[in-house]
């Protein structure tokens, strides 16, 4: 993750009113402010308009899901991502074949058929047979 990032959320969440502020955890804030870089300095001119960092977008999510959004906005949250993820299960499981599950041997039956080329002078014969029949 790009530290940077730590930076700009960091940043963000000192721009916080209280209120929100105090709904994240000390640790977790200790945390990003251990990972952030440092040297990273901030140009915000609005933070609704500013483009963040891909990472930044992630993180804000995170918090947002865990500990900012109310409870009935973060079990709806939750559901959808249970929901998503179950998706996901299906379509890998999907392609996988299981190795304990009897094939039907109807499908598995394959016939070559092999076709020889005959010869001139083995066709001669097979048209004169024919006539003389």
């Amino acid at each position: 993750m790009d530290r940077r990032a730590y930076s700009e959320v960091n940043y963000i969440i000192n721009e916080m009113p209280e209120d929100m502020k105090n709904k994240i955890p000390q640790d977790i804030i200790i945390n990003i402010q251990n990972k952030m870089d440092k040297q990273y300095i901030i140009q915000f001119k609005d933070i609704e308009y500013d483009e963040l960092l891909p990472d930044t977008e992630r993180l804000l999510a995170v918090l947002y899901a865990d500990y900012i959004a109310p409870e009935e906005e973060r079990r709806l949250i939750k559901d959808t991502e249970k929901i998503i993820k179950d998706k996901k299960i299906q379509e890998i499981n999907k392609n996988i074949i299981n190795p304990f599950e009897k094939k039907d041997k109807s499908k598995e039956k394959k016939s070559i058929t092999i076709i020889t080329k005959k010869k001139w002078y083995e066709k001669l014969i097979i048209w004169i047979k024919k006539f003389f029949k």
